[in-house]
């Protein structure tokens, strides 16, 4: 079977239920509400998630991802993931990042989505540290993890605000960060600019 958009039952559900979970709460939410909503019965929901934590982190997988830049110079990319996270927020109906609003209903820490966040969450500062260390910064752990704070900062304020000021501020305060990070050599040609 296949779900409504030609995409596997599998996936179908997992979006159903991401979009409920985010919306609606992941306690507040049954599987008997995510089966019908997603038009499926709770034994074809079981089939596909031996247990709702299995489903709640199949849908932390759905939800929708904010891109990052591929493109441009390794300092244009980590501006570029702000600009992006400004793109996405205002094009999402956005009640605030599903890793922390996931992780403050889970506090199992071995909860398989609470593990996927830890994971996807290294995964952007991985990155971020990757950038710094290309753009030449002093100490690309330290920028990365200073980045990092920020991006969640502007996703988890943001949301509070229900306005975009965080992500201006954020993006301003990663400038100045990265000017403080940049080779000596970069910062007298920025100067000279």
């Amino acid at each position: 079977m296949r779900g409504p958009a030609g995409q596997p039952l599998r996936d179908h559900i997992a979006e159903v239920a991401a979009a409920l979970f985010y919306s609606d709460g992941i306690h507040v939410v049954g599987v008997d509400r995510v089966a019908a909503e997603a038009s499926v019965t709770k034994r074809t929901l079981y089939r596909h998630f031996p247990s709702k934590d299995a489903l709640i982190a199949a849908a932390l997988q759905a939800a929708p991802p904010i891109a990052f830049p591929r493109e441009g110079s390794a300092r244009d990319r980590i501006l570029g993931a702000f600009e992006l996270l400004e793109r996405f927020l205002t094009g999402t109906r956005y009640r605030g990042c599903p890793f922390i609003i996931y992780a403050a209903e889970l506090t199992d820490s071995k909860h398989p989505a609470r593990i996927l966040i830890e994971t996807l969450v290294y995964k952007r500062r991985a990155w971020f540290k990757t950038r710094a260390a290309e753009a030449g910064a002093a100490d690309p752990e330290i920028l990365s993890e200073q980045l990092d704070v920020l991006f969640d900062g502007a996703l988890a304020s943001g949301a509070k605000r229900g306005e975009l000021k965080p992500v201006a501020a954020a993006l301003a305060a990663a400038r100045i960060l990265l000017d403080g990070q940049a080779p000596a050599s970069a910062r007298r040609n920025s100067s000279k600019r």
